[in-house]
């Protein structure tokens, strides 16, 4: 994987979508991100619900804050966090053409197809190492690519 930043077991032994949002909390905005996943529309509504949990609780630590700067900083977030757009659509919908999503979720055989383009992917499902770089053909020097699952040998 060429330039590409590695992380591997940062959710520990049963990662979740609540651990998955927090990650997807300090890589909001860094551009799109594309979660690899073997049931995308299942892992939809529980990580979207996650998400909107997770911005709540910024705006309650907003609400707690007295420093101007950091009130500032935190509203933005709030901002971003509510605009934040999740799909599970790939490519193949006239959806994905017209940039109207932040957060791809896809099967690995969606991605071989047609390889994305982020900044910041996370693999959720078992993923051979062949596919893993594949799919990770087009990202960025210098994406990240977060496994939560173990990978699978071929």
């Amino acid at each position: 994987m060429h330039s590409l930043i590695l992380e591997e077991g940062s959710f520990g032994a049963n990662p979740g979508t609540k651990d998955l949002a927090r990650h997807l909390y300090t890589r909001m905005f860094r551009g799109s991100v594309v979660i690899v996943a073997e049931r995308p529309t299942a892992l939809l509504g529980p990580l979207r619900k996650q998400w909107l949990k997770l911005a709540r609780n910024v705006q309650k630590e907003r609400a707690r804050t007295l420093d101007a700067e950091r009130i500032q900083e935190l509203a933005s977030r709030v901002a971003r966090m509510q605009s934040l757009r999740f799909s599970a659509s790939w490519r193949n919908d006239n959806l994905w053409l017209d940039g109207s999503h932040d957060v791809s979720i896809a099967t690995v055989e969606q991605l071989l197809r047609w390889p994305p383009d982020c900044w910041t992917m996370y693999v959720a499902c078992e993923v051979t190492r062949e596919d893993l770089y594949m799919i990770t053909a087009w990202m960025p020097r210098g994406g990240l690519v977060v496994i939560c699952r173990p990978l699978v040998r071929s």
